[in-house]
């Protein structure tokens, strides 16, 4: 793989993503068109003049619901993608994710703990801090069981991953019971995935987590290559691996914890992206971050045009539509690395 090859990778991931950014902005019950969707952004950043062919409803549908919404979808699908990249070389597993290794769940049981305890609606951060937390403290047990034996297997990873869901789930059902029945449908949010009634505040929280962790992940591209090489490698290398470690683990719980504090649980993007990614970018993370991230953000923002236009009677679950995607590629990848191994 040559840079050459990876920058037109690049190229082609960054125009498919705005050309799905504008399809989805343009898509659903009330479709808008195109020419009249560039004419309100160009008109919007001051770049041609204020004549608008949308009309002031085709503009407040725009800019008030479905501008926000996607571009929320970008930043969720973008920060997974980034996630399951660091994590796979954390764990020096191609299948490493988020939501396998706990920490989607997790993230759900702190943003619905926040829920429960009225945090959420009291304090602004209270629901992505508690995300963040929920996280943190997946990551960290899944870190630290499975890696007990000195080093982080895959069926031993994934066994551990799922233990970590099964009992955060349990903890969520428990919570969904003891919850008041008018913040019930809120909680059920958390576990289904969705942006319905997503807006510019929402954006903005998690852009500012997002974004940042990404940005800081992104420095830290050639420890996480150190990292992937074998810790006796990176030690070798006088990397210190335990705090390396454990900083890249906490960063990616912040960037996942915002992702699913704003859009509940979203399955799978983070293993996709960068798995589907690497062989054409190759491993370096320089290369596979950003590479991630436009997949990932291409992969949701598609994703959530479908849960928009899939059913004419009612919004699908973005969760679920992620996981019938993610669910037979995971399948197909797992048996191509058994055969591998």
């Amino acid at each position: 793989m040559t840079r050459h090859d990876a920058r037109r990778v690049l190229g082609v991931l960054a125009s498919a993503l705005a050309c799905a950014l504008l399809v989805a902005t343009a898509a659903g019950s009330v479709p808008l068109s195109f020419p009249g969707v560039l004419g309100a952004l160009a008109s919007k950043l001051g770049l041609a003049s204020s004549t608008s062919a949308l009309g002031a409803t085709g503009e407040t549908i725009l800019f008030t619901v479905r501008l926000p919404r996607v571009l929320l979808a970008a930043l969720v699908g973008g920060g997974l993608g980034v996630v399951g990249a660091v994590l796979q070389a954390v764990f020096r597993n191609p299948l490493a994710d988020s939501g396998l290794l706990g920490i989607g769940a997790g993230a759900a049981l702190g943003a619905v703990v926040a829920v429960h305890l009225g945090l959420a609606s009291a304090v602004f951060f209270a629901l992505p801090l508690a995300a963040f937390a929920g996280a943190l403290a997946a990551v960290l047990a899944v870190y630290f069981v499975a890696g007990a034996s000195g080093r982080a297997s895959l069926h031993g990873l994934l066994l551990t991953g799922i233990a970590i869901s099964a009992l955060a789930g349990a903890m969520t059902s428990v919570l969904l019971v003891a919850t008041e029945e008018f913040r019930v449908k809120t909680v059920l949010f958390w576990l289904a995935g969705g942006l319905d009634g997503r807006g510019w505040t929402h954006v903005q929280a998690a852009a500012l987590f997002v974004l940042a962790g990404v940005f800081v992940l992104v420095l830290l591209g050639r420890p996480i290559d150190v990292l992937s090489l074998g810790e006796s490698e990176a030690a070798a290398l006088g990397l210190p691996v335990r705090a390396t470690r454990l900083g890249l683990l906490g960063i990616a719980a912040l960037v996942a914890g915002a992702c699913t504090a704003v859009a509940g649980s979203v399955p799978f993007v983070g293993l996709m992206a960068p798995h589907a990614l690497r062989p054409l970018v190759g491993p370096r993370s320089h290369r596979l971050l950003p590479a991630a991230f436009l997949g990932g953000a291409l992969l949701v923002v598609l994703a959530d045009l479908g849960t928009r236009t899939l059913s004419a009677r009612f919004e699908l679950p973005l969760g679920a539509l992620t996981a019938c995607v993610g669910a037979p590629y995971f399948l197909v990848a797992l048996r191509a690395n058994e055969g591998r191994g």
